[in-house]
């Protein structure tokens, strides 16, 4: 006798009600004790300042998170695979209250063979950084994630914004490889946007880089190649200026 089947959950008035197919009617009774078993979860995509994306893309995602522990709290698809054509990886963002970085990475590596760039942050801390931080909050400013998602209302913390201008400014001292530059120019560019109250959207940040480098030497730095005196004086220029509006920003509240 067949007394099993499998069936997609359906939505009726009463959630503990359990549906049997019309043709295994006389298989299954009223009263009769069942068990139910999850055998797949369905995956569904929320997507935050996200217009279009390809169907593979989509599908591409979908099966991530199907690969992702249950027991995680959140994640989300950021960066470049979703507002780019062209990307050199995939960025994928999990939060959970413990590391599982070499877990998820090898599981990813092996089912999909692509490169991803992975960041694990705590639930804890996940939710302060939201607030108070213009990298966090311009990394998931265009995300898909397996649950919903709204960036909470700015909250400035002067001792965290400050520990963001260390790098900035230790390059007004040092000289090193020329992404840093790039990289240091962007995180500028997202805490003043922040301090002004302006939104931290990657591709404004990006378009506001370029407004102030020629595309040549953006060019150069993106890659990490080497430059010249002339351009690392022109560079750090840049840094003096941005750094002096926020530190001023900051001190005036």
């Amino acid at each position: 006798m067949k007394t099993k089947f499998v069936h997609n959950v359906s939505k009726g008035s009463r959630f503990n009600q359990i549906y049997i197919p019309k043709e295994m009617k006389r298989e299954f009774e009223v009263g009769d004790l069942v068990e139910v078993k999850l055998l797949k979860k369905k995956t569904r995509l929320f997507f935050y300042n996200v217009r279009e994306i390809s169907k593979f893309k989509e599908s591409l995602i979908r099966e991530i998170f199907a690969l992702l522990p249950s027991k995680i709290e959140q994640a989300f698809i950021s960066g470049s695979f979703l507002i780019q054509s062209d990307y050199n990886d995939i960025d994928l963002i999990v939060i959970f209250n413990k590391s599982l970085e070499g877990e998820i990475y090898s599981a990813l590596k092996k089912e999909f063979g692509l490169k991803f760039h992975l960041l694990i942050i705590p639930k804890e801390r996940f939710s302060n950084l939201l607030k108070i931080c213009p990298l966090t909050r311009s990394m998931l400013y265009h995300n898909v994630s397996n649950k919903k998602f709204i960036l909470p209302e700015r909250q400035v913390d002067v001792k965290h914004l400050q520990f963001l201008l260390m790098m900035p400014e230790d390059l007004l001292e040092i000289r090193t490889g020329s992404r840093v530059f790039y990289d240091s120019l962007r995180r500028l560019i997202a805490i003043e946007y922040f301090l002004r109250n302006k939104d931290e959207d990657v591709i404004k940040i990006n378009a506001g880089l370029e407004a102030l480098i020629r595309k040549d030497i953006l060019i150069s730095i993106k890659n990490n190649e080497e430059i010249n005196d002339k351009i690392l004086f022109k560079l750090r220029e840049i840094i003096k200026i941005k750094l002096k509006w926020i530190r001023l920003k900051l001190k005036n509240g």
